[in-house]
């Protein structure tokens, strides 16, 4: 029932509090010894019994509730049916007083993410983990990484709660879990990731929770640039490559930020391409303005004829008239069809899972993806970004290596042109001419788009400049500003 809730109260008389902010009505507190804590407004007896009648009434209006569109006409339909509650009951003096407190807890309830709801709206959350139904619920920490997974005050209960719970996760996603069907993922309209089992038929524990959180808006390549994740010349030299529709690849281990990073330099793709992203869980949020996104289709259950995987996406995104393709992450035969296609001319990207880029081409050779050496020869770049920790203890994402990758008579070589060195926090190269004599790349480009490197570089570096030092980091006031390349040329 939608009135059954719990009020989450920090306790934190004795706690060393190093940081404390609101998550709208809320409050948060982190501690000392890796606490995230919750207060949440609270109810009277009296309060929360009203309450109860008014969630009670209000069941019989949810299906309309799940015909409105946004938050907003949501809401509006919720104060409304509040007040008029509050009208043929004759309490609206007595709502009247802890209004806000009771839209609160119905929002939260009815809208929200339940007692996850601080959790998810808090855009410094990365991550929520529920190993159990009778332990603390844990979370990553944006700006606290140094403390890895905080503890928080929300405990689930009872493993049939959290079941409960779990199904109306996936509702959000537009998928059900079952026993039949004991472990899905799925994503949220704001592109959360979640991914959940029911019961203990594939979990010892019970039901788990896993939510993977993605910025409410994407990071621009400025981001990047103030993290230190990338060098000015990197990203311009990346920008260059793209700009000639380079095929490249993404590599990383699981939480290294592959996903932010495709994100962030399709940023400074130029604005009048198309855009077809290919993906099983839809997590790419690329912020230009023709994107046609895509995504597998798979039976709940079974295997069905009327399954849509990724390599028939593939061969489908070839008769659309892309400039570009980015398939989220390749794990498997679809990487042919990948490589066949970027045969074709259009640029494109994909992530694959990889301890460095070494690794990575070893897996893309062998089973079950096997790319041939005469096909390794379309991959023009690969970028390792990885997860480090820093001299503070805190976590850091860092491209920790680039390397061109260049055809031979044999198969392909691949020359290493940055490295990040930890002692300095930089990336070795930093010079244009020296990065143009390094790379064999750069001179196909220069015919390719009849431009000399060094100068385009340097123009380009300029633009990245020019985003510092505006701070724009909205994705509008990057692409006013990086725009202005595909104008003087």
């Amino acid at each position: 029932m939608v009135f059954r809730f719990t009020t989450l109260d920090a306790c934190i008389q004795d706690a060393q509090v190093i940081d404390h902010y609101d998550v709208g009505e809320a409050q948060v507190y982190i501690t000392s010894t890796g606490k995230y804590l919750i207060k949440e407004p609270s109810l009277s007896q009296e309060e929360y019994n009203i309450y109860a009648k008014v969630s009670e009434h209000l069941m019989n209006s949810l299906p309309f509730i799940d015909k409105l569109e946004t938050d907003g006409e949501k809401i509006h339909h919720l104060e409304a049916h509040v007040w008029q509650e509050a009208q043929e009951t004759g309490q609206v003096e007595k709502i009247s007083k802890f209004f806000d407190r009771l839209r609160y807890y119905i929002v939260r309830e009815v809208i929200g993410y339940g007692i996850f709801d601080v959790l998810v709206r808090d855009d410094d959350v990365e991550e929520i983990l529920a190993e159990r139904f009778d332990t603390d619920v844990g979370v990553i920490h944006r700006r606290h990484s140094e403390l890895h997974i905080l503890d928080t005050n929300i405990v689930l209960g009872r493993s049939d709660e959290m079941n409960s719970y779990v199904s109306r996760l996936m509702q959000r996603t537009g998928k059900s879990v079952n026993i039949s069907k004991p472990i899905m993922d799925g994503t949220t309209m704001a592109k959360h990731r979640i991914m959940v089992t029911y019961g203990n038929e594939v979990s010892v524990n019970g039901p788990t929770i896993t939510i993977r959180k993605f910025p409410a808006k994407p990071y621009a390549i400025t981001h990047l640039l103030k993290f230190g994740t990338i060098s000015r010349l990197m990203a311009a030299y990346i920008w260059l490559l793209i700009d000639a529709k380079a095929f490249g690849l993404i590599v990383g281990e699981t939480g290294s930020g592959k996903t932010t990073l495709i994100n962030s330099l399709m940023t400074m793709v130029n604005p009048r391409w198309r855009i077809i992203t290919i993906e099983e869980t839809p997590e790419l949020q690329i912020p230009q303005k023709r994107v046609l996104s895509l995504r597998t289709r798979t039976s709940p259950l079974i295997r069905s004829d009327n399954d849509i995987d990724i390599m028939e996406l593939i061969r489908a995104s070839l008769r659309m008239r892309p400039d570009f393709v980015i398939v989220g992450e390749v794990r498997g035969r679809e990487a042919n069809e990948m490589f066949q296609s970027a045969a074709t001319g259009h640029g494109g990207l994909s992530s694959i899972h990889g301890s460095d880029i070494g690794s990575a081409l070893t897996r893309l050779a062998a089973e079950p993806i096997n790319i041939r050496p005469s096909q390794q020869m379309l991959l023009w770049f690969a970028v390792h970004s990885t997860r480090l920790k820093g001299s503070d203890g805190r976590s850091m994402r860092r491209i920790r290596s680039l390397a061109e990758i260049n055809p031979t008579d044999h198969g392909i070589t691949s020359t290493t042109l940055f490295t990040y060195d930890r002692k300095t926090d930089s990336f070795g190269l930093d010079d244009i001419d020296e990065l143009v004599r390094k790379s064999k790349r750069l001179n196909h480009v220069a015919e390719l788009l009849g431009i000399e490197p060094a100068s385009d570089l340097k123009k380009r570096i300029g633009l990245l400049d020019e985003c510092i030092e505006k701070k724009a980091y909205d994705i509008p006031a990057v692409f006013a500003i990086l725009k202005k390349y595909y104008h003087d040329i």
